[in-house]
């Protein structure tokens, strides 16, 4: 039995008329009658009975009604979810974040999105750099949070704002009330800062050779958060990226500038292969969204992309 056969018994059942059933149809009334008489030789069984003139449905007609309204309810919530998936409004997004930008854009991106769009699951992981490039290659995410764009034509770029180093001070440091410190500036400071080979961590030590600065690494780390922890432990003075919400975090530390610049991107990749899908790509534009607003709420460490 076909959709068709179901709806002209549906409808028959509800009006208990085949003209009434073949003009809610479009179609004959010869027509409706004879998809009708299939139906009952399909299922060896009479549905309806005439009496006074009119027709009847029968004890199976009405027993087998609930299922056919149940197909139906069932044929509206597929149409209903092809819908939502063909326009961005459900379905899943996987993605893959290096932890700072996890911490400060990913969270208040997935709430935004999840309560405009209760039918979206997120997949989030949260990892360094070089398996989240390797997760977007592989398939394996959709999107990628990410500083550094690598140098992969397999690999489209979006770029969504821009940070910059910053140094994080204890509130009663001298260089505290400053609107910005430069390596002159933390010539004697026990400075807590990114490892060797990582992006930032490097561009802060080529900065500092190129202002003639020895720098005093006291410790080297990973993390952004631990870094201002230390902090906040008397154990240095930190330089790492400014796309940390330390003000939510830790409000209790000074967060200002470095000079010379050192200027770092936000970034989404995705897999120039495998086009997003329309979930992934709405959730890309809410992504630019919280990034634009972030700008305006960390005023001189956030800045918007230019031609954004």
């Amino acid at each position: 039995m076909n959709v068709r056969q179901l709806e002209v018994l549906r409808t028959m059942i509800r009006t208990g008329s085949v003209s009434e059933t073949a003009r809610r149809l479009g179609m004959s009334q010869p027509a409706a009658s004879k998809i009708l008489g299939a139906i009952e030789q399909d299922l060896g069984m009479s549905l309806f009975s005439r009496a006074n003139g009119r027709l009847h449905t029968t004890r199976e007609a009405q027993d087998l009604f609930p299922e056919i309204e149940r197909i139906f309810g069932d044929m509206a919530s597929f149409r209903q979810r092809a819908a939502e998936l063909r326009e961005g409004r459900a379905g899943e997004v996987r993605i893959a974040s290096a932890p700072v930008l996890g911490t400060l854009l990913l969270p208040a991106a997935m709430s935004r999105f999840g309560a405009e769009n209760p039918g979206v699951r997120f997949d989030a992981v949260v990892m360094p750099t070089p398996e989240i490039i390797e997760r977007v290659r592989s398939n394996r995410a959709d999107l990628a949070l990410v500083q550094a764009i690598p140098d992969d034509t397999l690999v489209v770029a979006a770029r969504l704002c821009h940070g910059r180093v910053v140094c994080i001070l204890p509130p009663d440091h001298p260089l505290a009330d400053r609107p910005q410190v430069t390596p002159n500036d933390l010539a004697q400071e026990r400075i807590i800062t990114f490892h060797p080979g990582a992006p930032t961590g490097d561009r802060i030590r080529e900065t500092f050779r190129d202002c003639g600065v020895a720098m005093e690494q006291t410790v080297l780390t990973n993390q952004a958060f631990f870094a201002a922890s230390l902090v906040r432990n008397r154990v240095g003075v930190a330089l790492v990226d400014s796309l940390f919400p330390f003000g939510e975090y830790l409000p209790e530390l000074v967060v200002v500038p470095l000079e010379p610049e050192i200027r770092l991107s936000l970034n989404a990749l995705s897999s120039r292969l495998r086009p997003l899908t329309p979930v992934a790509q709405n959730f890309v534009r809410t992504l630019a969204t919280v990034a634009a607003e972030l700008v305006g709420t960390h005023p001189g460490v956030l800045s918007p992309e230019r031609g954004n």
